[in-house]
């Protein structure tokens, strides 16, 4: 079947593709069910882009648009986990309009990843359908939906299927370039391109994709083309200073430094997680299908699009295994929608070749690409529980308005946790003041490993507690070893003097203990408002406050 007799099938109408998009939507519905997105709390890097999202909601509707930076360390003195500056803004500003619009409860919240990975999945569908048919179309958008790491990536709060999107479609924007050479399309590409930078560091994989485009389509004559040169100029006024501003603060989370030394640990790491995200089957024939691509790409030059999506896969490889921030499995999800196009083109000339033009073998090949998968996609992950839903409520049940702060000392993770809790929870947001235990307790850089406790002894620690006059302190322990000392400081605390801690709520499931105390005497205390401030305000706004004086 040519491309003339696909599209009227399919392409010329809009039920089908309204009826695909709703499948997907309801597919990952179910994936995020099962994965525990609807009642799971907020995890480490999510309750930063959650509690970002509310400073932008918050200061929108507040309509004070000409003093941003007092509004945002008032918020993050609150709530200290805003990420502007570690990340870039432009997803905050949609999570902020998004909870304008649709609230910003937990199942309102998850519905933004539903929706930006169930566009990425019926993107997939839409590109793959021209090349393969319709069936085998369908199955490899749902084959993106049901990686383990874009089920736990759609369960979440995260940058990274954004990202996925932003690259995707910037692809698509250079493949229209390289077959008419316009401005257009060149300019679209540098701005999707700007937005996705202005989420996170990782699209900078994209400036490799129109160079890597050229060389797989051989469309030499390009470069001669000032239209080639255009994204250049655009990214680097729209994106350029914000990503020359932060990269100090964003290198200061890199788990590796630059060199071959990273590379050679990458390398073996990322293959590993293809196997794992794609199965091993689709993933050779997903790279089965690239290198194809890569040697046949020159002899259609009116259809780029293999040579740009082949050239987006090999991007966010090559950026992988050279940018030193970290290896993570999400850190991939944009290259999962090029692997499965070619996987979906791998099956489809493999069938034809079986079969011939007649495509009898449709079926059989949609169920094979889909149980090739299905492996993999029943060992997703489930989101933790720290189950703090209920005690950061307490907090609030028990919050006093002259003295309206609480200290957590919790293990790992599970303090961002509660901080997203509590903010979610303030009905008049920023009213209460969410002291971190690494932060008054704790020091060192933005990495675990960092990590320093600033004081010895339990009494120190109460001392510290009693120098801010907080009355309520949530303690949570976990079964796993945590790496913070304080959080056993604090405990030491309370049996130190158990007349003083008044516990006003417990919980002890799945291994996670939360208490809630209230500490007598702080509890009559008024707040030092402005040494609150100091002590969580943003690093860049004001120096660090020590914990006492």
């Amino acid at each position: 079947m040519t491309d003339a007799d696909a599209k009227p099938r399919y392409m010329a109408g809009w039920a089908m593709p309204v009826l695909v998009l709703v499948g997907y939507w309801c597919l990952g519905a179910w994936l995020q069910y099962r994965a525990g997105a609807y009642v799971s709390e907020f995890g480490y890097d999510e309750s930063s882009h959650y509690v970002t999202g509310l400073l932008v909601r918050d200061w929108l509707l507040s309509l004070q648009l000409t003093e941003p930076l007092a509004f945002l360390e008032r918020f993050h003195s609150s709530y200290p986990l805003v990420g502007i500056g570690h990340w870039g803004p432009f997803f905050y500003g949609i999570g902020g309009v998004w909870f304008i619009l649709f609230g910003s409860e937990r199942i309102a919240v998850v519905l933004l990843p539903l929706l930006i990975n169930t566009s990425t999945a019926w993107l997939i569908s839409r590109i793959a359908l021209p090349h393969v048919g319709w069936p085998l179309a369908v199955a490899a958008g749902a084959l993106f939906l049901l990686s383990p790491v874009v089920q736990l990536d759609t369960a979440s709060l995260m940058l990274d299927g954004i990202v996925g999107l932003l690259c995707l479609i910037a692809a698509l924007a250079w493949a229209r370039f390289m077959s008419n050479a316009r401005a257009g399309p060149a300019l679209g590409f540098g701005l999707v391109a700007s937005a996705a930078l202005l989420v996170k560091g990782n699209a900078g994989c994209l400036a490799l994709l129109p160079g890597l485009a050229v060389l797989i389509g051989r469309r030499w004559s390009l470069l001669r083309r000032w239209t080639f040169w255009l994204p250049v100029p655009v990214v680097a006024v729209l994106a350029g200073p914000w990503t020359a501003l932060t990269y100090g603060d964003v290198a200061a989370g890199f788990r590796y430094a630059w060199g071959w030394d990273y590379t050679s640990v990458a390398v073996p790491a990322y293959l590993r997680i293809l196997v794992d995200a794609l199965g091993p089957a689709v993933l050779l024939l997903g790279v089965v299908g690239l290198v194809l691509a890569c040697i046949r790409s020159g002899r259609s030059p009116h259809d780029a699009v293999p040579s740009s999506l082949a050239a987006l896969g090999l991007s966010v490889l090559i950026f992988q295994v050279v940018a030193p921030a970290a290896i993570q499995d999400r850190y991939l999800i944009p290259a999962f929608p090029p692997l499965i196009f070619f996987a979906a083109l791998t099956l489809r000339a493999a069938a034809d070749r079986l079969a011939g033009s007649a495509r009898r073998l449709d079926g059989a090949v949609t169920a094979l690409l889909i149980l090739l998968v299905l492996p993999a996609a029943f060992d997703a992950p489930q989101k933790r529980r720290y189950h703090v839903v209920t005690a950061a409520a307490q907090v609030w049940a028990h919050r006093l308005p002259d003295n309206p702060a609480v200290l957590i000392a919790a293990h790992d993770g599970a303090e961002e946790a509660v901080v997203a809790e509590l903010a979610m929870n303030d009905p008049a947001r920023p009213s209460l003041f969410a002291v971190r235990g690494t932060r008054l307790l704790g020091g060192g850089g933005y990495n675990t490993h960092d990590y320093l406790p600033r004081f010895e002894t339990a009494a120190e620690v109460q001392a510290a507690i009693d120098d801010y006059s907080i009355p309520l302190v949530l303690l949570h322990r976990s079964a796993a070893p945590s790496p913070w000392r304080h959080v056993n400081l604090v405990e030491e605390a309370r049996a130190l003097a158990p007349e003083r801690w008044i516990r006003l709520h417990a919980e002890d499931r799945d291994g996670e203990r939360v208490e809630l105390y209230q500490i007598r005497g702080n509890d009559a205390a008024k707040a030092d408002v402005e040494r609150l401030i100091a002590l969580s305000a943003p690093r860049r706004l004001r120096p660090a406050a020590g914990p006492a004086s």
